[in-house]
């Protein structure tokens, strides 16, 4: 009996060691989902992307920021939304456009499955082996996009957020190579831009 129970209480300590963990979803940006419906015939230039996610500190703000300026260039350039994507210095035509991104939200989490513990317990393990949820992951991005004239000027505008939450098993490639939201914040950043492009009234 004792020998059960030891085995039982090292098996609970085992399974007891999927914690949480909380991070910042910061891509990367894959390639972009379609081309752009239309391409206009500004130039484009990208600021550097805003972090007022609450949650990430002064200094991951910077570089974080940093990181996705390069990737968002590189996306919108590859997605064709406008005639060509430009970077700073290069001067500003009368109808070229600035395109500002705000993320507000940047929130990855994964935590154990609350199934997880009973279920792997109550089947002798065998709820592992057989890919039952032992993680759940969810995801908060969020963020907006202005698009603006050389002087600033408001054009066109949007705001989206996607929240996802999704269950991981032994077998589930997230297992072993989890995306940290990556897909997600793809997705945020595409329908950012397909709904403000389609505001901007040609020049």
């Amino acid at each position: 009996m004792l020998k059960l129970l030891l085995r039982a209480a090292a098996v609970i300590a085992t399974l007891s060691m999927t914690g949480c963990a909380s991070y910042t979803v910061t891509g990367p940006i894959g390639a972009p989902f379609h081309p752009a419906a239309a391409s206009s015939p500004r130039s484009a230039q990208i600021a550097d992307v805003a972090v007022s996610d609450a949650d990430v500190n002064e200094a991951n703000k910077t570089a974080i920021s940093r990181s996705l300026t390069a990737q968002l260039n590189q996306y919108v350039r590859t997605a064709g939304y406008f005639k060509q994507v430009t970077e700073y210095p290069v001067r500003l035509e009368e109808n070229d456009v600035v395109l500002k991104f705000n993320m507000t939200s940047l929130k990855g989490h994964r935590g154990p499955h609350p199934a997880y513990v009973p279920g792997a317990l109550l089947t002798l393990t065998i709820w592992i082996w057989v890919n039952g949820p032992i993680y759940v992951d969810s995801f908060d991005v969020a963020g907006d996009l202005v698009i603006v004239d050389r002087n600033g000027k408001e054009l066109a505008a949007a705001k989206e957020s996607i929240k996802f939450e999704h269950n991981v098993g032994l077998y589930s490639g997230e297992y072993w190579a989890p995306s940290m939201g990556a897909q997600q914040l793809s997705k945020l950043v595409a329908q950012l831009l397909d709904t403000a492009t389609a505001k901007l009234a040609k020049p």
